[in-house]
């Protein structure tokens, strides 16, 4: 299907190619939903952006655990990679495996043209979305519009979250923020501010370091080690049920933010970072903010609260983003005319993650109402999945996980 041409309209249309549209998507052909399927992403390709962000941080292995991935049964990228001889792919830290971003990518290639998605990307972006008479309605950016029976979200927008005093930084290109971080702008000698205390600055203030950088870490609490983002037990029943069956989403959003609890490095990272700290290549700055960052010649002299003054050649703020619902561009639209219950930028969705009343489903941190406060990784894209492919069968999507998981999760695609 080609973009451009008018409108089109097939059967289930998702918006955005990244590892959660994917999920989607594979989900859908697993379960015979996927022949009239397009998705729309302005690189005409899957996890393009996802893979130019581990390029850019040279991040060598994934957070995740092996069995995470956008393929629905959880031990597939383990037997491709032993199938292949890529076990050294895989490494092995306190009795899990970590993917290699090698790995994964090989993964997901074969994936794709395994499940026959690779022609099924429109190069093109999705400015508008509409409801009109109970059928979504797309606004493409080359003039086209596609009318679906469904359309998935998993684009994952986030708003770039820069520190008070940095705005005019960030304006004047003073400071870099988001997705334009890329360690080939190191530079050379000089001395760089990473912003941030979570794995992404970890990533930046290591690799800036092997580049030839000296480095500060600035960071507003006390750097958090943890294993993963989230604690292990939100995998299963013990901490999942009794969010999902709770009633009030205000109580919902409290418990996820409580379980993510900002950014954090995993031990290895921490390690890492105390033995550059230790060998003068960097230094750490904790519990304290940057407040402001004034041209010094060619440099930059950033302010910190407790009145330290550096002096910088690049100030680089890894400091995340949210999701807000009330902000997306492709959601106001809908906020007007099928209005949510939004709690902290995040929507209260029906079962099969749907936005009340529509057929156009969230699926990312978006859904983390109902998913919990693994919703925007691997894992909660592959239940959102789940959860969406469940509704459209009939079936009931707060029971997708025990319906359409295990030798059922993927009964039209060998695992090869």
């Amino acid at each position: 299907m080609s973009a451009g041409t008018g409108c089109e309209s097939p059967r289930i249309a998702i918006v955005g190619g990244g590892p959660a549209g994917l999920a989607a998507a594979v989900a859908l052909s697993c379960h015979g939903l996927g022949d009239d399927l397009a998705v729309v992403d302005p690189s005409g390709g899957w996890l393009t952006a996802w893979r130019e962000r581990f390029a850019a941080q040279r991040i060598a292995h994934l957070r995740s655990p092996a069995v995470h991935h956008p393929h629905p049964e959880p031990f597939a990228l383990h037997r491709h990679l032993r199938e292949h001889d890529l076990d050294d792919e895989l490494l092995h830290v306190g009795g899990t495996h970590l993917p290699t971003a090698v790995g994964f990518d090989r993964f997901t290639d074969d994936l794709v043209g395994e499940v026959g998605l690779g022609g099924h990307v429109i190069p093109t972006a999705a400015t508008a979305l509409a409801d009109d008479r109970g059928r979504p309605v797309l606004r493409l950016a080359d003039g086209a519009t596609m009318r679906s029976d469904h359309v998935v979200l998993a684009t994952n927008t986030r708003t770039p979250a820069v520190p008070a005093g940095l705005e005019g930084a960030v304006a004047a290109g003073a400071a870099t923020v988001g997705d334009r971080l890329h360690l080939d702008d190191t530079p050379d000698g000089g001395h760089v501010v990473v912003v941030g205390g979570g794995l992404s600055a970890a990533h930046l203030a290591l690799g800036a370091v092997a580049a030839g950088a000296t480095v500060s870490m600035v960071t507003r609490h006390r750097i958090a080690v943890r294993r993963y983002d989230v604690h292990p037990n939100w995998l299963g029943p013990k901490k999942r049920r009794p969010f999902e069956t709770e009633p009030d989403p205000h109580v919902r959003r409290r418990t996820l933010d409580n379980a993510r609890g900002g950014g954090s490095v995993p031990h290895r990272f921490k390690r890492a970072l105390d033995r550059a700290e230790a060998d003068g290549l960097l230094r750490l700055h904790e519990r304290v903010r940057p407040v402001d960052a004034l041209p010094a010649g060619a440099r930059t002299q950033v302010c910190l609260d407790d009145g330290t003054v550096i002096v910088a050649d690049a100030v680089w703020l890894a400091t995340g983003g949210p999701v807000d619902v009330e902000v997306d561009p492709l959601l106001t639209s809908l906020r007007t005319t099928r209005p949510a219950t939004v709690v902290g930028g995040l929507p209260e969705l029906d079962p099969d993650l749907s936005w009340p009343g529509t057929r156009v489903h969230l699926t990312g941190a978006a859904a983390g109402l109902q998913l919990g406060p693994l919703a925007g990784n691997l894992i909660g894209h592959r239940r959102a999945a789940s959860r969406i492919v469940a509704g459209l069968l009939g079936l009931d999507p707060l029971r997708a996980d025990r319906v359409i998981t295990g030798t059922q999760a993927c009964p039209q695609l060998p695992v090869r």
